[in-house]
């Protein structure tokens, strides 16, 4: 169920959405949606307003009325802003979310709703309730964020190119198992602090960072570093990418009920993707590392090209 995926990175005009776990309600909604009615310049001094328009109008019941906590603003990736509070629920039993701000946005804007991962509802100016069931489906966890890790993977073109630059010039089959698995580690320990709340690093300087590790690695490869100093640096680059992959996370939420779960769920499914692309790249460079042209002109000529593709993705993520 990707859906919610597709709105938490676009954050259009015309579309918000509502995440609710067991102990937390985020709203996200696009900056043009609301920059027509308060000033955004400045986040923090426009909370009061901005909570005022949307977080304040929602009521969340599970197992009965849950009280909230001061909303906190943040901007994140795609141009949207994030509302949240802490919840303070009874527990068990049937969920109910109720946007009342709803009315108030631009016509047809559409709502759409999260309750512990799991899609529940898109509503509208004429539909503000939505029902839920109040826990995690455990094995419903697993599926998705291991679906989702996968699929990050396969289709992050940045850091698929990041890993298949350093397998590029590695000498052999050693150091391109060193090098994978220091990237492994690395973006794992990352991804894992992120998600767990433990650092937090703007989209806005780890997509641009995650780019110029790219222009970085293929410049580098010109100069054929010895593997230990290859596996050093893809450790310390790999802390980046971890970022990244925790971007994604931090988008769509991870049920707080089942938080451990879906955190190793989706770094599985990282892995599995990333093991999947190494598995089909590794045999075919250590076949083509044979021949002669193949350290003569494929590595040059590639690391030219992962340096230009990371340029432009540079580019693009300053502008």
């Amino acid at each position: 169920m990707l859906w919610l995926f597709g709105v938490a990175l676009a954050h259009r005009p015309g579309l918000s959405y509502a995440r609710i776990d067991a102990d937390s309600l985020t709203v996200t909604i696009a900056r043009p949606e609301l920059a027509t009615r308060i000033p955004l310049d400045d986040l923090s001094a426009a909370r009061v307003l901005l909570a005022e328009l949307t977080i304040d109008q929602t009521a969340v019941e599970i197992g009965g009325p849950c009280g909230a906590s001061e909303p906190v603003v943040r901007a994140v990736e795609g141009d949207g802003i994030e509302l949240s509070v802490e919840l303070d629920c009874p527990g068990g039993g049937e969920g109910v979310y109720t946007a009342s701000f709803l009315p108030g946005l631009g016509p047809g804007h559409r709502h759409y709703v999260e309750a512990f991962g799991q899609p529940v509802a898109v509503l509208d100016a004429a539909n503000l309730t939505a029902t839920f069931t109040g826990t995690s489906d455990r094995g419903e966890v697993v599926a998705r964020f291991g679906k989702l890790g996968v699929e990050h993977i396969l289709t992050g073109y940045d850091h698929l190119t990041f890993l298949l630059a350093l397998l590029l010039a590695a000498p052999g089959l050693r150091p391109m198992l060193a090098i994978v698995t220091g990237f492994t580690v690395a973006h794992s320990i990352t991804l894992t602090m992120a998600a767990l709340g433990l650092v937090h690093l703007s989209p806005a300087l780890v997509e641009p960072a995650i780019a110029l590790s790219i222009v970085y690695v293929g410049i580098e490869n010109f100069w054929r570093p010895r593997p230990a100093r290859r596996v050093a640096v893809t450790f310390l680059l790999g802390l980046v990418h971890g970022f990244g992959f925790a971007g994604l996370l931090g988008e769509l939420g991870l049920p707080r009920d089942a938080l451990t779960l879906a955190l190793v769920s989706f770094n599985a499914g990282v892995e599995v993707g990333q093991a999947a692309v190494v598995a089909v790249a590794l045999p075919v460079m250590l076949f083509l590392r044979r021949f002669g042209w193949w350290d003569r002109v494929a590595v040059p000529a590639g690391s030219v090209g992962v340096a230009l593709a990371g340029a432009w993705w540079l580019a693009e993520r300053l502008s």
